[in-house]
This record gives structure tokens, sequence and C-alpha cells, in this order.
């Protein structure tokens, strides 16, 4: 049986939530991305992702890429669980540990599905699931960027988008486009996070909607793998209602590589950032109609005409 269906995520919630304190937390850790499932083992305490990426070997099989790093860092993360302190571990040699024999009753389960790690989250269906890689960050970390971006939407004059500040100058809507262009290059080969600040910029230069439609081009280009991964980081690190933009985007690129899972959950990301997003329910709508590939590539072709127009 297989434990997660990630393209039936399209309209889920992919916030994370908190198992309850009455119950300690429940963690199970799966390998699916051959033909069989197979359990690689369990913990119990604090084990939602937050908690993870504090121990070398959580973070490990959280940004895991490929089968045989999620496999080692789960035996790590089993193996150093016993010396936290922190709740009880369960290594696959034991067998099965729980008396039900269905995931209901876990609070978390990890699976790798041969291309990333994705998380379910719902003690009773099994339903609530999302790539680890786009699961947001604490609510104060996002707070300090709320204030940012509600600074420069104040200082913004949404009329003046499209008129130079002075002679022989951009527009500030070519400047925003410019700003992403310039972090979609630096993002193959950067090796720090993005500040507050810079984040903050660059969610508020993707709220222009020609600016963001723009931003499509580069994924009929040699720099699309370079731009997903800052669409993914910026899923993960800004607020709502901004974090719909890049998701949306993510969604688009994910699609026109057929990889319909992961645009599914960006999609969800979207929808649920920004209720009516028109990008995020177009690609909504063309997921649970059929991806027809032509037409995204179309849309990406026209995308880079809209560069000389901004």
């Amino acid at each position: 049986m297989r434990t997660t269906r990630p393209a039936d995520a399209t309209t889920a919630d992919h916030q994370a939530v908190t198992p309850t304190p009455s119950c300690p937390a429940i963690a199970d850790f799966y390998d699916e991305h051959g033909t069989e499932s197979r359990w690689l083992g369990a913990v119990q305490g604090h084990a939602d992702p937050r908690s993870l990426r504090t121990i070398v070997a959580g973070r490990t099989l959280l940004e895991a890429t490929d089968p045989d790093t999620f496999t080692a860092a789960v035996a790590d993360l089993v193996d150093v669980w016993t010396d936290r302190d922190d709740g009880l571990c369960y290594p696959p040699s034991g067998g099965w540990p729980w008396p039900w024999q269905d995931l209901r009753h876990a609070d978390w389960v990890y699976t790798f599905d041969g291309h990333r790690v994705w998380v379910v989250i719902d003690r009773t269906t099994v339903g609530t699931i999302t790539p680890t890689a786009l699961l947001p960050e604490p609510e104060d970390v996002l707070a300090r960027r709320v204030e940012l971006l509600d600074d420069l939407h104040r200082r913004t004059d949404p009329t003046a988008e499209d008129h130079p500040a002075a002679p022989g100058q951009p527009s500030p809507r070519r400047s925003r486009f410019d700003l992403l262009h310039e972090h979609v290059l630096r993002a193959g080969d950067r090796t720090q996070p993005l500040t507050d600040r810079e984040i903050a910029d660059l969610a508020f230069a993707l709220t222009n909607p020609l600016v963001r439609d723009a931003c499509l081009s580069f994924a009929i280009s040699e720099h699309a793998d370079r731009a997903e991964a800052l669409w993914t980081e910026l899923v993960r690190t800004s607020p709502v209602p901004e974090r719909a933009e890049p998701a949306a985007l993510l969604a688009a690129y994910a699609c026109l590589r057929g990889d319909l899972n992961l645009a599914a959950a960006a999609v969800g990301h979207a929808e649920k950032s920004f209720p009516g997003h028109r990008l995020g329910e177009l690609l909504g709508t063309a997921l649970c109609n059929g991806i027809d590939p032509q037409a995204l590539s179309e849309m990406a072709r026209r995308s880079q005409k809209l560069i000389a127009e901004l």
C-alpha cells in the first residue's frame, strides 16, 4: 500500500499542524521510490519538521534528493534519537511497532518518492501532504518580513510603475524584473540563505502581475533550474499573501517539466495564500483537466515578449 498520493494535494491545507500535547508525536519514515513502499523506522517525540531541522540527520533527511541519502539519514536519526532523551525510537529491525495496521495514528509521515521528501500530516485521513522543501518558516520569522513588505507597499505608488523615475532610467516595473533576474542568476551559486530584506524585496517584486508573468520566461531558458530553486526558496520564506506569486511560478515550472505532483502542491500553496489567485486558478484548472504542454510552452514564450514592455 502506497502511503501518499501527492497529486491529490491540489486544494489541501499545506500548513503544518502541531500534534496534541496529550500524545507524544509519532513519525513514520518510508522510502517509496521503488515499486513497493519500504518502512524505514519510526520515532516518537518532537518529530515535527521544525524540530527535525535542529538535528543534523533530521535536516539531511528533509532535504534529501536521492534515496540513499534519505535512507541513511533516517537510520542516523533513529540512532541519535535514543541519546537525545526525547522519546522512543523504532528501527526496522524490530518490526512494525504499532498495534494498528494503517497510518492514521501517525502525526507525521515522511516519505521519499524518488525526487524529494514529502510530509503527510493528518491523524485521521493521511491526506494532507506537501514537500518538506515548501513548508513555511516559523511565524515569528515570517512576521519580520511582513513588516518590511508593509513598508514597501506603503512607499510605492502603483500608478507610477511604468514611468521611469528620471530620463534614461528603467521603470520601477523593469527594476523589479531586473532584481529578480539578478537573483535567478545567483541562485545556482549562492551558499547563504536570503536575508529578510532580500526576501521582502523579491516577494514585493513579484506582486506586479506583469513582472511575475515575465518571469515565466526563465522556464524555457538555460537558467530554468536556478529560477525554480529561487521560487522554491521564496515559497518557504515569504509570508501570505505574497507567497502565492512564487508558488504559482513554481507550479508552472513543474508543469512544464511534467512534475505534476510538485505542481499540485505548489498550486495548493498559491490557493491558500491568495484565494482566487489568477495564475494559481489557471494552473489548478489545467491540472484537473489535463495539462497541455504546448499551451504552457507557448505561455512561457509569450512571457519573453513581456520583458521589453516592462
